[in-house]
């Protein structure tokens, strides 16, 4: 009597401990698959009962008394269900359970049970809606594994779904579920097959594209039809967005050409840039940008795919032609003034909301990712092969590029609150103070944009102004001041370098061979750079050393201060060396930890990236035994400053005492160059760090423990150091 008050749960519970254990099931399997088939209470014939029943009291052991709800049935029977999958297709499971599992699947799948959970889908209930469409996308990835097939029941659904109105209840479901299957096609070699995704997307291509286009022209003229303002628009089309990104990463990765994937690059996400101005929320607009920024930089499906997956850059020549079209939509709206639409949120921000702890401040990653993606979509447009037809001259080259630019700096100086800069180029390292990876793929490509074109290089001469006449320098994007002021940032500390260079989350070995190939054909250009940077920061710091520093109420009260008018922090080019020990788990390690958010736009704050560092290379001589017991504190050293104001800069850093270790203690000639730093000019101490990077690739390789063949790059460094010294 008391199991028949309890319901299926005891069987549903045995049959949990079961599966958890990968063990064969006893009995009857035709009973085991009866116990997972899950019901729709009180449905009446071909209609859905959408409201949740009655819960029906019952006992349970203990004679505590507990409910039973259907719901709650269903919910387990699905997720079970899922667990079963799993275990039937891995290969790990004894061939005998995994046998077993199979065969229950495909009695479940006999009894209709796709056309069961599709039913399921109708409910409001959200939670059971999710499980359902996890459940199914489970089950048409089994189907192809095993059986070779596409499922035409799931199939008809998401046609049918696409093909209803915006809002429709069971559009969610319909597209997690394409999503989930499309990934799996992605990320497993055993179903890597064309034919399998030819038979999902032809079919539904075409209501796809009318639906997208119908669906983003609906909000974007929202204005007039207020329930697109609700949670659930934005839900919807956030979804939207993770299958356009799917799709285009399908083409990317499998060179899948078909008509869908290629109208996603080409027409559809330039229609999504009116998202933008719609009224959806927030985190939609910057998935927007996120997606956009993503696709350009041929990185779609960088957030699943697999971490040691390496992406193809060698891409037909369709694609690159739709990338110049989605690249060349994104231009002309920025000339439209399309920037201007962008909304920055003063909070640092995530999909998830804001933290109510964080500190004011522009969301620095949005920002970053609108301005890498326009110089992405510059890069490509100048690249293209049409843009001779477009352009009679070099000068309509430089005019393009300075009009994007312009677009691109009064964007940042909005939002950023800094004034016209003494260098137009340090945006960069304003914008992607936290983000070392985009600020990295930024100058590639305005250095593959100078180097492109001979109109950006021209050299001033003796009559001209310096440095500031240069085509590159007024548009802010002069390789030779990014470089410089990247060196400025990092302290021109050559281990940081070194930590770029062997990290596989950016592209700074690609960067790096590529300026300093430039820079043995453009060494004077980059010598009068060095002299020019050096009488700006003269300036600036006479500038600061009038200026008083904001007071930490003024920050908290969320003024922002404006650049020079006030700075928080301590000076770019003061000699102040943060040394740290090594982590324990040794030069393998790239596990970076994060920098502190900018609370201005004073352009001394990005000096924090600098102060932390991965690993010491300079103990690559020394013992395994002592590399592994070094363990000392955080200490400064500071030529002629005070040990209490230089407390009070890593306070205003986010740092103190006790901090990770993550550096050694440099050697001496290193700490002595430190306290003459402010006696050297700036071509000498980057000079200097080139050197400092030589020598720790050359003790690294040969104790056969740098990551690769460095032999070219050595040459190159090499040349840097003759050119130096001639």
């Amino acid at each position: 009597m008391l199991q028949e008050m309890e319901g299926p749960f005891p069987g549903l519970r045995e049959l949990h401990r079961k599966l958890l254990q990968g063990a064969l099931l006893h009995g009857n399997i035709q009973a085991s698959a009866s116990l997972l088939m899950p019901c729709i209470p009180n449905e009446p014939s071909n209609t859905l009962v959408t409201e949740v029943p009655e819960p029906v009291p019952s006992l349970c052991a203990g004679n505590v008394s507990v409910t039973c709800v259907p719901r709650d049935v269903t919910l387990l029977q699905l997720s079970l269900i899922q667990i079963l999958i799993i275990k039937a297709e891995n290969l790990c499971t004894e061939p005998p359970v995994r046998c077993q599992y199979c065969h229950i699947v495909e009695l479940l799948l006999q009894a209709g049970l796709d056309d069961t959970i599709i039913r399921l889908f109708h409910t409001p209930d959200k939670v059971l809606s999710h499980i359902s469409s996890k459940c199914l996308s489970y089950l048409v990835l089994f189907q192809l594994r095993f059986q070779n097939e596409v499922n035409c029941h799931w199939l008809q659904f998401c046609q049918k779904s696409l093909c209803q109105d915006p809002g429709s209840i069971t559009l969610i479901p319909c597209l997690t579920s394409l999503i989930s299957v499309c990934k799996g096609i992605l990320t497993d070699k055993r179903i890597q097959n064309a034919d399998y995704l030819l038979g999902i997307l032809v079919p539904i291509e075409n209501v796809i594209e009318r639906f997208c286009s119908t669906y983003i022209t609906y909000l974007s003229t929202a204005q007039y039809q207020p329930l697109a303002l609700g949670a659930e628009s934005s839900s919807q089309i956030s979804c939207l967005l993770d299958f356009l990104e799917v799709l285009v990463a399908l083409r990317i990765e499998l060179k899948l050409n078909v008509f869908l994937c290629r109208r996603v690059v080409s027409v559809i996400l330039p229609q999504a840039l009116n998202l933008i101005s719609s009224p959806v929320l927030y985190f939609v607009k910057k998935q927007v940008i996120l997606v956009l920024k993503r696709c350009l930089l041929y990185k779609a499906g960088e957030d699943f795919l697999p971490s040691s997956h390496l992406i193809s850059h060698q891409q037909d020549a369709t694609l690159v032609q739709d990338m110049a079209v989605l690249a060349g939509s994104l231009l002309k709206a920025v000339q439209k003034g399309w920037l201007l639409q962008i909304p920055v949120s003063d909070r640092l921000s995530s999909f998830g909301g804001v933290s109510e702890g964080s500190a004011f401040g522009p969301d620095l990653g949005m920002l970053g990712a609108v301005s890498l993606s326009v110089v992405k979509a510059l890069e490509i447009w100048f690249y293209d092969e049409t843009f001779n037809d477009r352009v009679t001259g070099h000068a309509d080259v430089v005019m393009d590029l300075h009009t994007v630019m312009a677009g691109i700096l009064d964007f940042l100086r909005h939002h950023l609150k800094w004034k016209d800069p003494v260098h137009t180029c340090e945006w960069v390292s304003l914008t992607f103070i936290e983000q070392d990876d985009d600020m990295l793929e930024v100058a590639k490509c305005l250095l593959q944009m100078y180097l492109h074109h001979s109109s950006l290089r021209s050299c001033p001469s003796e009559t001209d102004k310096g440095v500031t006449s240069c085509p590159s320098h007024q548009c802010g994007t002069n390789p030779h001041c990014i470089f410089l002021f990247l060196l400025s940032n990092v302290l021109f500390d050559a281990s940081v370098l070194l930590d770029f260079l062997i990290s596989s989350e950016t592209c700074f070995l690609e960067y790096l061979v590529r300026y300093l190939k430039l820079l043995k054909e453009d060494w004077p250009l980059f010598c009068l750079t060095c002299t020019f940077f050096d009488e700006s920061m003269s300036l600036r710091s006479h500038t600061l050393s009038s200026i008083p520093v904001c007071s930490a109420q003024e920050q908290s009260a969320g003024m922002l201060p404006v650049q020079g008018e006030c700075t928080s922090l301590p000076n770019l080019h003061t000699s102040t060396t943060l040394v740290l020990s090594p982590p324990a788990s040794g030069p393998n390690d790239n596990s970076r930890p994060s920098t502190p958010p900018s609370l201005s736009g004073c352009e001394s704050s990005s000096s924090q990236s600098a102060l932390q560092r991965l690993v010491a290379y300079d103990s690559s001589e020394e013992s395994e035994s002592e590399y592994a017991e070094s363990n000392c504190s955080v200490t400064i050293h500071s030529a002629g400053a005070d040990s209490r104001d230089i407390d009070k800069h890593m306070e205003r850093l986010g740092l103190r005492a006790g901090h990770p270790a993550f550096l050694s203690t440099p050697p001496a000639s290193a700490q002595a160059r430190s306290n003459t730093s402010q006696n050297t000019s700036t071509q000498q101490k980057s000079a200097q760090c080139l050197e400092d990077l030589r020598e720790a690739i050359c003790r690294l390789h040969r104790k056969k423990l740098f990551p690769y063949n460095p032999s070219a790059l050595l040459r190159l460094l090499t040349n840097v150091g003759i050119l130096s010294k001639a």
